[in-house]
């Protein structure tokens, strides 16, 4: 089975900025959580419905987000300029597929006004003003009434931008355009930000080295000035 490509940073950052056009509101929460999956270089089942198949694995729900201002948690009831003036936030994994427990991630704000962890927080939490706790992450309400965000709605999303972006022209295969290209695209973006393989590994919750299949040497980047450097002329001996 071929692994699933990584999506670019900027493929995201058009999500953010074109899914709140959306009269639909699938679309629009869809979207927020592609922002978030790829800051935290989320897996599927952490944040979209369980199928059928039991799993460890224990969905976000409201009760796991946190919102903070110069250090002060925020009300998650508070209007939406309250909460997009947060700075930081936190999401918390109560079980993850390796079996680790309570695990804490943290993001400041990137500064940009949507492709933002923290701005894409606080429009979910705001889009969940008044339901319980453990209400899952990605549900809203639809003219039907409440309903949760798929791994298909994802999958759907991705596939859709990549095409209308013309990623089949920069060497992309939209068959291999999925959930896991988040995941992939966010550990690609931290490679490429220059963050090294023990920083990666613990943003990513990898605990083995099984992260490297994410760091994808197809992605043209990774080979800048490679060929430079490797052409110098440098003498050597051989000391064994």
């Amino acid at each position: 089975m071929c692994r699933q490509q990584a999506l670019p940073a900027s493929i995201i950052a058009h999500i953010a900025e074109a899914t709140p056009h959306s009269l639909d509101p699938r679309v629009y929460i869809t979207g927020l959580l592609a922002v978030m999956a790829f800051y935290f270089l989320l897996r599927v089942g952490e944040y979209t419905k369980s199928g059928s198949r039991q799993t460890r694995t224990v969905p976000l729900r409201k009760s796991d987000i946190t919102l903070w201002k110069d250090g002060q948690r925020l009300d998650l009831e508070a209007p939406l300029n309250t909460l997009l003036d947060a700075d930081g936030t936190t999401v918390c994994l109560e079980n993850q597929k390796n079996g680790y427990r309570g695990c804490t991630l943290h993001h400041e704000a990137s500064g940009e006004a949507r492709f933002c962890p923290v701005r894409a927080t606080a429009r979910l939490a705001y889009h969940m003003r008044g339901m319980p706790p453990n209400t899952p992450l990605g549900t809203f309400h639809d003219g039907a009434g409440t309903t949760q965000v798929s791994a298909a709605d994802m999958r759907s999303l991705l596939k859709d931008t990549a095409r209308a972006q013309g990623l089949e022209a920069r060497g992309f295969d939209l068959a291999r355009i999925g959930t896991h290209s988040l995941r992939s695209g966010g550990a690609m973006a931290l490679r490429l930000a220059g963050y090294d393989d023990a920083s990666i590994k613990k943003l990513g919750r990898w605990s083995s080295n099984t992260y490297l299949i994410y760091i994808q040497t197809q992605i043209a980047q990774l080979s800048h000035g490679v060929s430079a450097g490797m052409s110098r002329r440098l003498n050597f001996h051989n000391v064994g």
